[in-house]
């Protein structure tokens, strides 16, 4: 016999807080622990299943992740993060058309949705639509301007369509962001390199060596 959906929702409510705090502190086998419970009790509820969607892909199950988005999405069509969350894992397995449906879809319910515009020109960028990824970039910028990792995608779409120095400029405001941001210093003197400033490069990629070397 199942249990009323009203009867459960405080006791989910608090295993779903606990999940999330458990993710925030970088424990998601914790956290799918309390979600089994919370699975158990109500196998059918949407935010359930989106949030152990999005605990399986942070432990790497991705294709069981989108199992339980499917079913979240399934059980709540206007759920934008359950489509964002389904995006990333695609994004992971490398499904980049999928990938960008599911980010449109997350952004035809909430347009605001900083990271589908993100996880969009990201797709896009690996589909090779270029001049997409980088007005999403901008669109995902509007929306959160303190996010290195946009300055980033924005830079390579940038550098990738020949236009070498507003990529410099991305990957100097990422970098003024994240001072750590090996890649970054990487991506930037490949820029530096292609308009033939070999002094920069060296400079750059000599930083991104040091930290990368710290950092083992």
């Amino acid at each position: 016999m199942s249990i009323p959906r009203r009867t459960a929702e405080p006791f989910l409510a608090e295993l779903l807080r606990s999940a999330d705090a458990k993710c925030d502190r970088g424990n998601p086998d914790a956290a799918l622990a309390d979600l089994d419970l919370a699975y158990l009790i109500d196998p059918e509820h949407p935010e359930v299943r989106c949030q152990r969607g999005r605990t399986l892909a942070m432990l790497g199950r991705y294709e069981a992740a989108i199992a339980e988005l499917d079913a979240a999405i399934l059980g709540d069509a206007g759920n934008s993060e359950a489509r964002l969350q389904r995006a990333l894992a695609h994004l992971a397995l490398e499904n980049w058309n999928a990938a960008a449906t599911d980010c449109s879809q997350a952004l035809q319910l909430d347009p605001n949705l900083a990271a589908a515009w993100h996880t969009r020109a990201r797709a896009h960028y690996k589909l090779g639509r270029l001049d997409d990824a980088a007005a999403d970039c901008n669109a995902a910028l509007a929306r959160s301007p303190a996010n290195p990792e946009i300055y980033y995608w924005r830079g390579l779409a940038r550098r990738d369509a020949g236009q070498h120095r507003p990529a410099i400029a991305d990957f100097t405001a990422a970098i003024g962001l994240d001072g750590r941001y090996a890649v970054a210093y990487v991506a930037r003197g490949k820029a530096y390199a292609a308009l033939g400033e070999r002094a920069a490069a060296r400079a750059d990629w000599a930083l991104a060596a040091q930290m990368l070397h710290q950092s083992h």
